[in-house]
């Protein structure tokens, strides 16, 4: 098997190397790392440098090694070549803070010289996490108030806006606001449409096929296994296969049938294997397609 973990908030876990050598162990191949605040996002990018294999000088191309009928970069052949990779964004609540305290058009200044400063290490492949998160009464705490959805919409608008300028996709987050972030992914006086995943899903399959007709990947994390997640499974098993990726969202959200300890992206192989077996798909080559996936939405190298 040849999988990726889509998504990985490594800054998070207590022994990122005792991590890493687990999903090295599980057959996974490349982990992307993911910023959800400026400082955050710096630190995403460190870890990708330090923990990472030598990456390519140059972007994947359709000459390179190709391992089970899918390409694959030269290097990434074989347990220990771990390739890891980081997204720079500013989630709606852990990076609330730093919004209020410098000033929206401050931190959008501050990733793009962030971005800058690394854009020759291939190392940043996505703008987020990003998106609306939206609580509800019933979720046992305050709901959120209209002053702060539309601070919200703001601030993943700009981030929208800098995805498109740099050429790079969205990594989307949402929690109960779908009709909003559709209808901002669909103004219609862009430069183009934008691109990218909504990580973690927990839709029903209407949602789901509403992202993929704009043009988006869904990625599925440990929250499918559950066995309440019957409206998650379902958009699973519609998907299709070439537009799926699988994640960990590690160390959050472990999949049966480990639910309940710390998340690991060697994880992420139980929730591929759980999507396969719902698809009636070899794990094997389910594997293969979330990993060519990745490959094409986040061009790796």
């Amino acid at each position: 098997m040849k999988l990726i973990d889509s998504h990985v908030h490594l800054e998070v876990l207590e022994n990122i190397d005792f991590a890493l050598e687990n999903a090295k162990e599980a057959e996974v191949g490349t982990i992307i790392t993911i910023g959800t605040s400026i400082e955050s996002s710096k630190k995403a990018i460190e870890i990708a440098k330090k923990y990472s294999a030598p990456r390519s000088c140059h972007p994947h191309r359709s000459e390179d090694l190709i391992e089970n009928g899918f390409p694959i970069r030269s290097g990434m052949t074989g347990k220990n070549n771990l390739k890891i990779y980081a997204s720079v964004g500013i989630h709606p609540q852990d990076g609330k803070d730093e919004v209020e305290k410098l000033g929206l058009q401050n931190c959008m200044a501050e990733l793009k010289m962030i971005l800058k400063q690394v854009q020759n290490d291939k190392v940043v492949v996505a703008i987020g996490e990003c998106g609306l998160d939206y609580y509800l009464d019933n979720e046992k705490r305050i709901s959120t108030v209209d002053k702060d959805k539309e601070f919200q919409r703001k601030l993943f608008l700009a981030q929208v806006e800098l995805s498109q300028e740099l050429n790079l996709p969205l990594i989307i987050h949402c929690r109960n606001a779908w009709e909003d972030l559709f209808r901002l992914l669909s103004i219609d006086d862009r430069r183009s449409t934008p691109k990218g995943v909504f990580h973690s899903f927990t839709g029903d399959w209407q949602s789901a096929k509403q992202a993929l007709d704009l043009g988006f990947y869904i990625s599925f994390s440990g929250i499918v296994t559950f066995k309440n997640a019957k409206d998650i499974q379902e958009a699973a098993k519609e998907v299709p296969p070439n537009r799926i990726l699988v994640e960990t969202d590690s160390p959050f959200l472990a999949p049966e049938p480990v639910r309940g300890s710390k998340n690991e992206p060697k994880n992420v192989k139980l929730i591929a294997e759980f999507i396969a077996n719902l698809k009636n798909i070899s794990p094997t080559d389910f594997s293969f397609q979330t990993y060519k996936n990745s490959v094409e939405l986040f061009k790796l190298g």
